[in-house]
């Protein structure tokens, strides 16, 4: 015992003092702390932004108000394997080993569920008057497959002990009680009003948003005159404290005009502004898209006449030919910045791109992939698709063994912190973005293909010997249903294969004209369930209806900025009709914040909040989304545009056909 107490003596000695009460970092770290490079810099790396974080963990492992705040930057990048292993093998290393064990199950929680509770239920009760372990506590339970209960418990617990923390009201939503809630939107009011005497960063303009959902609430229909010069308000600070290169200034400041004052005159000016004050912004490069698509919207779905269909595709043809003369011409105007290196990557695939300039596009890509791994992940990985242009182009070939090998290591890290392996639904399926077993068959076909057209005979049998390997070892005994079909495919392709790389392998191909293909139209599972005025909807209330779903989250970024009101119109336009409805399934953490912005936008399409229905009709959706449905209660694989003025005829064209094809 005295050994013991005399080496954690030593251990305070020699990391400092543990801090875990404390609510924030100390003076003199946050000294350190503040001259760090911004993650949000991005003229840096990622390793130039958070190398130097990772050496400040290090430099003061006992610091727990530090280390959690260090670890905020790579929470929501799963796919960033590399980067989360380096964070375990540091929290495995702390002295302190309930602050290492906690910061590892707040990690973990999204992907290693069950394992993240086990650990934060054995650890909780040890350091219950740390803030920090309820925070930890907090992130996993307010989650997708959290527990609400939990969620609001902790949220009170971190309130109580540090009220003047402003980073936990990004868990405000899990706060049921009107009072409660009241009492915690009024100081999270006041924490911004405070920093407006300085300038908001990047997370205060995130709460700000999150602000206006729930005073939209708090303060109620009788109220809501004065709910708007609260937000009017706030948009004069931001108008006169303009970060032109912020997507995130951008996107709350169209947000605030657009979802909480319905007030579009008031942005019609905003995108030339940026235009000309952040003409190489991300919001600039996003501006100039969206305005090449409205005014090239693409072909409408063809029809079933084979003379119609071919002239549809040639007018398909000639859209893809202009969309990609103007990728081109945009990636030449931007480029370099690190949000046009995803583009390069996807532009390149297209035949219609020359061959000098796939090169340029290849290098850029991967280029930016290696600089900026937070920005984006692509499935397959970049390097696997970029090795498939090289084979189908005919260039660089000397390159394409390495580029497969580093895609495949990629694709080890991306799909190693992507799954829940604590969820028995989750095994042997792939996330929802990606399916790691296609991205490995392609790898396999590329490698092939590669040794053949390059000569290398005796290495193209090699690997296919090992490809008839797996398909004899992987040979399902069911021939039907979908492992059968993709094993039928799998066939196919090695027989394609062999036969090129000069085996006597007879095609056969008779034996593949059944091969199932997916389905145009998927059945929707039965349901039932209340929208919020109480109506109760199932799948029967759809039949002999084309169906126009929108599946929203009313507080999401991106997409979602343009609101719902293409949504009510296309309600209006359809409501008379017996063989069209509209839906809304709302993806809100609690339906209050549905309901609010229906009666502040005087929506009055039906609206169901929940995602246990939207998981239940299209699984695997995230939002936003759109789908249709057909009268015989499918769902076309095909999804329709966003409703808007610009796509209203479009969806309506679009619903005539599915309507008549069966």
């Amino acid at each position: 015992m005295r050994m013991a107490a005399l080496l954690a003596a030593l251990s305070s000695v020699v990391f400092g003092q543990s801090n875990r009460t404390a609510c924030s970092i100390g003076l003199d770290v946050e000294n350190e702390y503040r001259t760090l490079p911004s993650m949000s810099d991005l003229s840096r790396s990622w390793e130039e932004r958070y190398g130097p974080r990772r050496a400040l963990a290090k430099k003061y492992p006992m610091d727990w108000p530090l280390q959690f705040e260090l670890q905020a930057p790579i929470l929501i990048h799963p796919y960033m394997g590399r980067e989360w292993d380096l964070a375990i093998e540091h929290y495995r290393a702390l002295p302190d080993r309930a602050l290492g064990e906690l910061l590892e199950a707040r990690l973990l929680s999204p992907v290693r569920r069950a394992k993240s509770r086990e650990a934060l239920d054995r650890i909780l009760p040890q350091v219950e008057d740390s803030p920090w372990a309820h925070l930890a506590m907090l992130d996993w339970a307010d989650s997708r497959h959290g527990d609400p209960a939990i969620a609001e418990r902790e949220f009170e617990t971190f309130r109580r002990m540090c009220p003047g923390d402003s980073s936990v009201f990004r868990h405000l939503q899990t706060v049921r009680d009107p009072e409660k809630l009241k009492l915690h939107v009024e100081a999270l009011r006041n924490a911004l009003e405070s920093k407006k005497e300085h300038q908001l960063n990047q997370d205060d303009l995130r709460l700000l948003r999150t602000a206006w959902t729930f005073e939209r609430i708090t303060y109620g229909s009788d109220r809501r005159d004065e709910f708007r010069r609260v937000v009017r308000s706030d948009l004069d600070f931001l108008r006169d404290h303009p970060t032109w290169d912020s997507e995130t200034w951008v996107f709350v400041f169209s947000f605030g005009y657009t979802e909480m004052l319905q007030d579009d005159a008031a942005l019609k000016s905003l995108a030339d502004e940026i235009l000309m004050h952040a003409p190489k912004s991300q919001s600039a490069y996003a501006i100039r898209k969206d305005r090449w698509r409205r005014q090239n919207p693409p072909p409408v779905m063809p029809p079933q006449n084979p003379r119609q269909a071919q002239r549809t595709s040639e007018q398909e043809q000639a859209y893809r030919t202009r969309s990609v003369e103007f990728s081109l011409a945009l990636l030449k105007d931007f480029w370099g910045q690190e949000f046009a290196g995803f583009d390069a990557g996807n532009v390149l695939q297209y035949d219609l791109v020359p061959s000098d300039t796939v090169e340029s596009l290849s290098d850029f890509a991967l280029s930016n992939a290696e600089r900026f791994p937070d920005q984006s992940a692509s499935w397959p990985p970049l390097q696997i698709k970029i090795a498939e242009t090289y084979v189908n182009r005919r260039i660089r070939l000397e390159r394409v063994p390495s580029l497969v090998e580093k895609g495949l290591d990629q694709l080890e890290y991306q799909e190693k912190y992507s799954r829940d392996s604590d969820a028995p639904e989750n095994v042997g399926r792939s996330n929802g973005n990606y399916d790691s077993t296609e991205s490995i068959r392609r790898a396999r076909e590329l490698l092939i293909n590669h040794a053949i057209i390059t000569g290398q005979t005796e290495r193209a049998r090699v690997l296919l010997s090992e490809f008839r390997r797996q398909l004899d070892d992987s040979r399902p005994s069911d021939t039907q249903g979908q492992l059968a079909a993709q094993w039928r495919d799998d066939e196919l392709r090695y027989r394609i294969l062999a036969w090129r790389a000069g085996l006597d392998v007879p095609l056969d191909l008779e034996l593949f004209k059944d091969t199932p293909m997916e389905p145009e139209r998927t059945p929707v599972a039965q349901f039932e369930t209340k929208d919020l005025s109480g109506k109760t909807w199932s799948l029967a209330d759809l039949h002999g209806k084309v169906t126009y779903v929108a599946v929203w989250n009313t507080t999401c970024g991106g997409m979602c900025i343009t609101g719902l009101a293409g949504v009510q119109q296309l309600y209006e336009r359809w409501k008379g009709r017996s063989d069209r409805a509209v839906l809304m399934i709302d993806m809100d953490a609690t339906a209050a914040i549905a309901e609010s912005s229906v009666k502040a936008n005087g929506y009055s399409f039906p609206i169901i909040h929940g995602m246990d229905v939207n998981e239940k009709i299209f699984p695997g959706s995230g939002w936003p989304a759109e789908w249709l449905i057909d009268p015989q209660g499918r769902r076309l694989q095909r999804r329709p545009p966003r409703a808007s003025n610009d796509t209203i005829r479009n969806i309506d064209e679009l619903a005539d056909q599915v309507a008549v094809i069966q």
